[in-house]
């Protein structure tokens, strides 16, 4: 989700719960959003004046109930404050969760501003230039080549600074971030396992697993390159 449309569902959910409560708060006051007018011009408003109850009717009307007298407590009006009252905290519940998980659906994916992505893109295509695949092709033994490719990767994405999370190891967050960028799943898992098995074991790594891995950077770079291309046509 880009910045300006996590924005954008923010301020719609703050505009739609805020319509919301307002509602709930008119209905629960009593007082109607739109009154009567009340102007001052045109002719006084006419009162009738009711007329006495006869004395048929004064024997016919019924006792008034202790429980609807004006002075005694009205129970329903308290209940039906009550419920509107855990309905309005409701609502700000779920819109307080709302924003927290655009919050963090928005830091998992990394998105900042677009100068430090870019920075982020350049360093990336930089660490797995042609240059860099040249090097690890043709100089040194093939465990450290294979080792040097993927921490090329490694050390762009520290130097990005742009998606630092304390909770991942150093290649679980190159991996995040080569995702993110829409890289090859496979190209990320071939050389992430090459390099663990180059730097953590201890059989002989072979000229074919330092062209594996050569490879596999090769088509990270393409992905890159591709992706630069992509954005550069988004308006």
């Amino acid at each position: 989700m880009r910045r300006g449309m996590t924005s954008t569902v923010v301020v719609t959910v703050l505009l739609a719960v805020s319509g919301l409560l307002l509602l709930v708060w008119s209905s629960s006051s009593g007082s109607p959003l739109v009154g009567a007018p009340q102007g001052t011009w045109g002719p006084p408003p006419i009162t009738l004046q009711p007329e006495p109850p006869t004395d048929l009717e004064l024997e016919t009307l019924p006792p008034e109930q202790e429980s609807g007298s004006p002075d005694g407590p009205d129970v329903n009006q308290w209940l039906v404050d009550a419920i509107q009252l855990v309905l309005l905290l409701a609502l700000v519940f779920a819109l307080l969760h709302i924003l927290r998980r655009l919050l963090e659906r928005e830091k998992r994916e990394g998105t900042g501003p677009p100068r430090e992505r870019d920075e982020e893109l350049a360093a990336l295509l930089d660490a797995s230039s042609e240059e860099v695949r040249y090097r690890a092709l043709t100089q040194g033994d093939p465990r450290n080549a294979v080792v040097a490719c993927w921490v090329a990767l490694e050390d762009a994405v520290y130097r990005s600074g742009l998606d630092q999370d304390p909770s991942l190891t150093a290649s679980e967050l190159t991996g995040k971030v080569l995702a993110r960028w829409e890289v090859d799943p496979k190209a990320i898992r071939t050389l992430s396992a090459a390099y663990r098995e180059a730097r953590f074991s201890r059989h002989p790594i072979t000229e074919d697993q330092r062209r594996a891995a050569v490879d596999a950077l090769e088509q990270i770079h393409h992905d890159l390159r591709r992706k630069v291309v992509t954005e550069q046509e988004i308006p």
